[in-house]
C-alpha cells in the first residue's frame, strides 16, 4: 500500500473511532435524542445500550492495527441496520450519514482485511 493511501486510510478510521466513541457515549449515557430515536423506531432500550457499547468497543478496536478490519466489518453490520431504521422510518434523509459511515468502513475493511491479528498468525501464516 502506498503511503499516501495508507495515511488516508489512518484518517478516515481515527475520525470514524472518534465519530463511534461519541455517537456510542451518547447512547449508553442516555442522550435524550438518542432515547427518543430508539424509541420511535419501536426498539427497547436496553437495545440502545448494547448499540452504543458496541460503537465504543469497535471505536477502540478500530485504532488497533491487528483488528481494525474486523472492527470496521463489525460496525458496518450496525450501520446496516441503522439505515435500514432511517429508511423505514420518514425522513430517509437522516440515513445519509449512516451510508457514508458504511462506505467508509467498507473502503477500510477493503484495505485492512488482511491484516491477521499477532496473536493468530502461528496458526495461519506457515
Amino acid at each position: 500500500m502506498s503511503k499516501t493511501r495508507n495515511y488516508i486510510t489512518w484518517a478516515l478510521t481515527i475520525l470514524l473511532a472518534l465519530a463511534y466513541l461519541a455517537a456510542g457515549y451518547s447512547k449508553v449515557s442516555g442522550a435524550e435524542m438518542m432515547v427518543q430515536g430508539f424509541a420511535s423506531y419501536g426498539l427497547p432500550d436496553w437495545f440502545r445500550v448494547a448499540i452504543g457499547s458496541l460503537e465504543i468497543v469497535g471505536a477502540i478496536l478500530l485504532l488497533i492495527p491487528a483488528f481494525t478490519g474486523m472492527a470496521s466489518f463489525g460496525l458496518s453490520i450496525i450501520m446496516i441496520g441503522a439505515l435500514a431504521c432511517h429508511v423505514m422510518f420518514p425522513p430517509a434523509s437522516a440515513g445519509i450519514a449512516a451510508l457514508i459511515f458504511f462506505i467508509i468502513l467498507t473502503y477500510i475493511w477493503l484495505t485492512r482485511k488482511n491484516v491477521v491479528p499477532v496473536f493468530l498468525q502461528k496458526y495461519l501464516i506457515h
